[in-house]
């Protein structure tokens, strides 16, 4: 009889604007196609799948449907509000829009105890809200196998020595529902790290991202005189925000020979960027006609303009940067952990945007010649091979 593994998730295909959260699960579920799946997400507004539905064709999905979900833009209104002012307080407590659907969740997930009979039920998170079901489950069932998966640190990625005490606090609420879990997932070595002294380390996992596929070849020929740097994801002008695009916008005032083109939903409000001759914005693409986009570039970017959580930051993108054998540009504050990734072997070029003159670094890079050496410690960076530690798990 194959195993059973319930999912729970804060946002799914088709219903996100952002590939980036969901790609993880969708690797889990392809990998774990000789099992019982299925999925319990929160009904959004619908984006589409990116290519993405064939891999997940074996899973069984069950939407949630709620009344917030009308209000949408209204509620995000309200939480960036918030966020501006209590960032890292709403983030330590888990009070995310998710969190008024944990009812709804609960529900759905008691009603799957009794009719599907999970082996185990994987919670992935951000949003930490949902982490908050855990209690409520082994109330239910005590010998369902409960499965963390940490894609961000929560309580212990606050940094700043102002929110000790609640962090404190509530870092022993984080360490009852782990020590109520079974296995501990974490998507990055900071977050591992920050974690082991919680729980038992061999529960804990480091079960990085990773890429889908690796190209073949990274030869690629220069079709005009300028240099063409991709960017694939979210991106706005918000100066609150991880992906602020005025980092980039005040390095170029003067530099026509860089060109730009972000792929996927963009947040731009300054006219002034939107006009800007350096920068294209380009809708969403699926996700296997992004990788083919990515070799057609000089350069790819990832950008993260939020330092609080920098130390711990390795977006999916990174790896899928990493596939296409294309040399990425990190800007960010300097040490988050896909700078550091580049700049220990050598895939292009780590800035912290707080030290270094991005505009000489973009009237320069004309006259710089990369070359990617050394390929063995790329391949290990495969999706797949990392999932064979979720895979082991659940064979025990």
């Amino acid at each position: 009889m194959k195993k059973k593994i319930l999912f729970i998730s804060g946002e799914f295909v088709p219903y996100t604007q952002s590939i980036g959260g969901v790609i993880r699960l969708i690797s889990f579920i392809y990998s774990l196609k000789n099992y019982n799946v299925k999925v319990i997400s929160l009904k959004k507004k619908r984006f589409g799948y990116f290519g993405l539905k064939k891999y997940i064709s074996h899973s069984e999905i069950k939407y949630i449907n709620t009344k917030i979900r009308k209000n949408f833009s209204l509620l995000n209104f309200f939480f960036s509000i918030v966020k501006r002012l209590f960032s890292n307080f709403i983030y330590i407590f888990a009070i995310d829009y998710n969190f008024f659907n944990n009812q709804k969740y609960y529900s759905e997930i008691k009603k799957n105890l009794k009719i599907f009979k999970p082996d185990y039920i994987l919670i992935s998170a951000p949003p930490f809200s949902l982490f908050r079901l855990v209690t409520s489950i082994k109330k239910i069932d005590k010998k369902v196998k409960i499965i963390l998966d940490y894609r961000d640190g929560w309580t212990q990625r606050i940094k700043s020595k102002k929110y000790f005490f609640i962090k404190k606090i509530f870092g022993k609420y984080e360490k009852k529902i782990i020590n109520q879990s079974d296995f501990i997932l974490c998507a990055t070595k900071q977050i591992y790290d920050d974690l082991k002294f919680l729980k038992n380390k061999k529960n804990i996992i480091l079960l990085k991202n990773g890429f889908w596929n690796l190209s073949k070849s990274n030869i690629r020929k220069r079709k005009t005189n300028h240099i063409s740097i991709g960017y694939f994801g979210l991106i706005s002008d918000d100066s609150y925000g991880y992906r602020d695009i005025k980092v980039i916008f005040n390095s170029l005032k003067k530099n026509k020979n860089i060109k730009f083109s972000f792929f996927g939903n963009s947040k731009i409000k300054n006219s002034n960027i939107k006009k800007n001759l350096n920068f294209s914005f380009f809708k969403n693409i699926s996700y296997f006609e992004t990788q083919k986009k990515m070799k057609e570039f000089d350069y790819l970017l990832i950008l993260h303009t939020e330092k609080s959580t920098a130390s711990e930051v390795i977006t999916g993108k990174f790896y899928e940067y990493l596939s296409s054998r294309v040399p990425i540009i990190v800007i960010s504050n300097g040490i988050t952990e896909a700078g550091k990734l580049v700049k220990r072997y050598n895939l292009g070029y780590s800035l912290d945007y707080s030290k270094h003159s991005l505009e000489n670094f973009f009237t320069n890079l004309k006259t710089k010649k990369f070359v990617w050496k050394d390929l063995n410690n790329i391949k290990k960076f495969s999706r797949f091979n990392e999932n064979k530690k979720l895979i082991k798990i659940m064979s025990k």
